[in-house]
């Protein structure tokens, strides 16, 4: 092999390995996200117990941020925090958990239970998935969402058709909500769509759906 084709296939596979790294990245930290789809269960039987422990954890992840970004870590937290961070959180605070905790606590507090948990689905299956899709089948970008691609927001509304026609909702609720939530998650609003996408799909719900 010639020297210029070893380093060809060299920059190949760095590509492809940093490509990988990228997708398993966001898979560990979506799969975190999802997660918060579990809240609404535990708020049906303990309501406290979850207001009280989402501003606890908020507080404490908080204080383990502002201790990581003085160059004190704190076992586990900031392995995590590392493991599911972006490239773009390098040197900062990540804002990402914190603002989906107050975006959670938001809508248990302003909205009934119904509203509540479609809202915080939007969050978690649907900015789940935009995510994903946007990194694995990349694709055309939307203009001025700063790298939002059509793949992620077709997929944003496909995963939420699904998840709220098992809700209950009728057709025409159904494609409403779920385009209007991939709509808002296509906005270029950073790390405070985990608090912007459910809020504004709980105001959607209370006032024009349900």
């Amino acid at each position: 092999m010639s020297e210029v084709q070893e380093v060809s296939s060299l920059s190949v596979d760095g590509s492809l390995t940093k490509i990988t790294d990228t997708i398993r990245k966001e898979f560990f930290r979506k799969s975190i996200h999802m997660m918060s789809a579990f809240v609404p269960l535990v708020y049906f039987f303990s309501r406290p117990l979850v207001l009280i422990g989402l501003l606890s954890v908020t507080l404490f992840y908080f204080l383990c941020e502002v201790s990581r970004y003085h160059g004190h870590r704190i076992p586990i937290i900031a392995n995590i925090t590392e493991l599911a961070s972006r490239s773009r959180d390098a040197g900062k605070v990540v804002l990402g958990p914190i603002t989906l905790a107050i975006g959670i606590f938001i809508c248990l507090t302003l909205f009934d239970f119904q509203i509540a948990t479609l809202a915080i689905f939007s969050v978690s299956f649907g900015d789940g998935v935009a995510s994903l899709f946007g990194k694995i089948i990349g694709g055309p970008k939307i203009p001025l969402t700063f790298g939002k691609t059509f793949s992620g927001s077709t997929g944003c509304f496909l995963v939420l058709c699904f998840v709220y026609f098992l809700c209950g909702l009728t057709k025409s609720q159904v494609i409403l909500l779920s385009f209007f939530a991939a709509f808002i998650e296509a906005m270029p609003t950073g790390d405070l769509d985990n608090l912007i996408l459910p809020v504004s799909v709980g105001m959607i719900l209370k006032y024009f759906v349900v």
